[in-house]
């Protein structure tokens, strides 16, 4: 009989568990977010801060942009534009998030556009190195 009365109180618990609002997702907090060039960079380099910056800046739930004096969570740093062996316009850089440092090599054809296109998925990619960097 008691064991009866405890099964059945372990079903009514997993039942009332079950019928339980799932937990809502974290919120995702905005990260602060930098985008840099080294100083006297040419036109093209410019170019990109500045489009990337403003793209960055309208995701206003996904990152902010730092303050003067703030340390920022992630780096953008935009080190080069130039040509592909084909003549596609290629950006080079960095992602820089803490001590993980990650190159890439962008192709692109018009600014503004693959502006928006990086702006749009950064914030997966950060929270992939954020995840990656983690001691295990």
């Amino acid at each position: 009989m008691l064991a009866t009365l405890a099964l059945a109180s372990l079903f009514a618990a997993q039942a009332a568990a079950a019928q339980a609002p799932a937990a809502a997702p974290a919120k995702v907090v905005p990260m602060t977010v930098q985008v840099q060039a080294i100083a006297g960079a040419d036109a093209g380099v410019q170019a990109w801060v500045k489009a990337l910056g403003v793209a960055l800046e309208a995701r206003k739930d996904e990152f902010r942009l730092v303050k003067p004096g703030e340390k920022p969570e992630l780096v953008v740093r935009v080190d080069s534009v130039g040509k592909g062996q084909d003549g596609t316009p290629i950006m080079n850089g960095a992602f820089v998030l803490g001590t993980t440092t990650r190159s890439f090599t962008y192709g692109f054809t018009d600014v503004r556009v693959e502006a928006e296109k990086l702006a749009r998925n950064l914030r997966k990619l950060a929270d992939q190195m954020k995840t990656a960097s983690r001691p295990r």
